[in-house]
């Protein structure tokens, strides 16, 4: 069973309060939106307090077409991923030569070769770490990137090189989990909709790093489940422009993902006779206040079951796929886990999916 060695997060320098991305947004879609001031009260009422960009927002807004957003995604990608990933094996007290693979996961930029060849280098990999690079999954892509490590870490010598390496003397393999997210970079100054706005009420930048082995670990993933719901491409993602990544952001989210909770969480817990309110941790992502409320409303939960997403969404905004590992770095804080307590990892996505994991402390 692949266990969780280590979880560790980076953000960029540039904090900014919210009282001051909403008077931004003020003065940026002033006479572009009838009754504008309605519309920024979404800053007001999104329980975020402040966020972190990789430049000043009035930078940001000189930021003009894909070529020059995408060249600050990449430098931004790899030094916050480097900046995550290192603090994450330093943590586990692991050797960059002992990991085994690596998963780059993120959906807001994009890189050929794929950014996980800087991570290899800049961390001091092997040159026959096994790379599995992964985008478009947005939001969900953290609890789908923590799966996919775990599936391989437990696959063992059949994931890694059978050459030369450190890996060939064990049976377990180890993979590094890497999620990095530049919202900010993303942002269309000509698109004036609704979405746009409340999208910069909301998103942010951040990174994330996990270590997964094949063998014993603080956190085991005991089952990882996956849900696509047909005909609901058009809920959330990108529209691909000349000037960059428009973000496609329904309404309907908050309730598409209320009713996906019982169908995916019950892959997981039913076949166990768990029940959600039984478990002693919830590590689910925090996509904003309405996704947060129809979690509760769901699992039939209260507001304090789900405290480390509140404080990670308060503190960072969402940060797109890296914010599910966010809460779980708080979780795996928490001293009073005992052996064999069972929680839940979960995050939705662009599809319209849902990413889940029953976690157990080991």
């Amino acid at each position: 069973m692949a266990s969780i060695l280590s979880v560790a997060t980076a953000v960029p320098p540039e904090r900014v309060a919210q009282a001051h991305a909403k008077a931004l947004a003020g003065e940026h879609f002033r006479g572009k939106i009838s009754n504008l001031g309605k519309y920024l009260t979404v800053f007001d009422h999104s329980l975020v307090d402040e966020r972190a960009f990789c430049l000043r927002p009035e930078a940001l807004l000189a930021v003009s077409g894909l070529g020059a957003a995408n060249r600050l995604y990449v430098e931004w990608a790899e030094r916050l991923g480097t900046e995550a990933a290192r603090s994450c094996l330093a943590r586990a007290g692991a050797d960059p030569a002992a990991v085994d693979g690596i998963v780059f996961v993120s959906s807001t930029g994009i890189a050929t070769p794929s950014l996980d060849v800087g991570l290899i280098e800049s961390l001091g990999l092997r040159p026959d770490v096994r790379r599995v690079p992964v985008f478009g999954l947005g939001c969900g892509g953290g609890a789908a990137g923590l799966a996919i490590a775990g599936r391989l870490a437990d696959a063992g010598p059949a994931f890694t090189h059978r050459g030369s390496g450190a890996s060939t003397s064990r049976a377990s393999a180890s993979v590094l989990l890497v999620a990095v997210e530049l919202n900010s970079l993303t942002f269309q100054r000509g698109d004036y909709s609704k979405s746009n706005l409340v999208a910069s009420s909301l998103f942010a930048d951040g990174a994330a790093a996990a270590l997964v082995t094949g063998g014993d670990g603080p956190v085991e993933i005991v089952e990882s489940a996956t849900y696509l719901v047909p005909g609901s491409r058009g809920l959330m993602g990108w529209d691909f422009l000349d000037s960059g990544f428009r973000v496609v952001f329904s309404r309907r989210i908050p309730k598409v993902i209320q009713d996906m909770i019982p169908e995916t969480l019950g892959r997981l817990l039913d076949p166990r006779g768990l029940d959600p309110r039984s478990l002693a941790s919830l590590v689910l992502h925090p996509g904003g206040r309405k996704i947060l409320e129809a979690y509760e409303t769901a699992l039939g939960v209260s507001r304090e079951c789900l405290d480390a997403s509140y404080r990670v969404l308060a503190r960072y905004g969402n940060m797109s796929s890296a914010t599910v590992l966010f809460v779980l770095d708080e979780e795996m804080r928490v001293p009073e886990r005992a052996p064999g307590d069972l929680g839940l990892l979960a995050a939705f996505g662009p599809g319209f999916s849902a990413e889940a994991s029953l976690l157990r402390w080991a």
